[in-house]
């Protein structure tokens, strides 16, 4: 499927969202924010399917108070990193060469939705000691697959196509209507956080939206058919600490894909959130940025 070109950023985009970029060793630029404490601890944030680095800026602030310097890249596709057919095991490849290129010798790592089999797969990296994840997807046999994303999945395999075009008028909406619109997707209500009143949490949550689709919908309909298919590795095989929050009222990812994700990890404790899908990561976000900064290898 063909690239659309960039969406104009115009008054939709925060001010702290512009990216820096690498060149991949297979000559692809890898887009990349940071946020909270440039100086502190780093942590890898795996952002959501459909999502990108802009969702970072909803725990910018804990990030800073922690003294935690969050890393949020744009996967192939997404954003302004430039598309290819990475999958879960390629991945860490990608995130390899990001913290070498930022000089990073050990890392926490946070997977947000779609996000948290990305932030998974990066255990096998000796810097990344620990893995939070919120919300996160889980195998199609792990837990309850909601509705929505039986939908979202079946057309990603059988009819990308399709998928293409309902994601590409979603984007339409998003660009002429409220923001509240975009958080309809992830959320019943917009939350606030301690820094972030409700109407600045949903223009993050809509700049996430668009940024997502911003050279088209190739990344976000090739994530979405990982997601929906058997995963390319064991979660018994996940050889970090991995602490898992999952919304109890969240209706993205059903609760019991959080228990059951809990279960099979063999290092793992299990945080439940009286929230939504978008309410776990801001209500937990905190929490999971002091679970991803324990460092626990030796």
């Amino acid at each position: 499927m063909g690239s659309a070109p960039p969406i104009p950023a115009t008054d939709w985009l925060p001010e702290d969202s512009e990216t820096e970029s690498l060149s991949l060793p297979d000559g692809r630029r890898l887009a990349y924010a940071t946020y909270g404490d440039a100086d502190g601890y780093p942590v890898l944030f795996c952002h959501g399917t459909p999502g990108s680095h802009v969702a970072a800026r909803l725990l910018a602030a804990p990030a800073r108070e922690r003294g935690i310097n969050l890393i949020a890249p744009d996967r192939p596709g997404i954003g302004n990193s430039e598309d290819a057919a990475v999958t879960f095991e390629d991945w860490p490849d990608d995130a390899a060469n990001l913290l070498s290129h930022l000089d990073v010798d050990t890392a926490g790592a946070i997977g947000f939705s779609g996000g948290g089999p990305f932030a998974l797969t990066c255990h096998r990296l000796p810097e990344i000691q620990c893995v939070a994840l919120l919300s996160s997807s889980g195998p199609p046999s792990v837990g309850a697959t909601g509705r929505v994303q039986q939908f979202v999945g079946a057309l990603s395999r059988h009819a990308p196509w399709a998928l293409g075009r309902l994601f590409r008028l979603q984007r339409w909406f998003a660009l002429r209507r409220d923001p509240s619109y975009a958080v309809g997707f992830v959320a019943e209500e917009t939350p606030e956080t301690d820094a972030l009143a409700a109407d600045e949490v949903a223009r993050v949550v809509r700049a996430d939206m668009l940024t997502s689709m911003a050279r088209g919908p190739s990344g976000i309909i090739r994530e979405q058919r990982l997601l929906s298919q058997p995963w390319p590795f064991a979660l018994e095989d996940i050889s970090v600490p991995v602490t898992v929050f999952q919304g109890q009222n969240d209706a993205n990812v059903t609760p019991s894909t959080g228990k059951a994700l809990a279960q099979r990890l063999p290092d793992a404790s299990l945080e439940l959130v009286d929230s939504d899908h978008l309410g776990t990561l801001t209500a937990a976000g905190d929490d999971a940025l002091a679970a991803a900064q324990r460092r626990t290898r030796v």
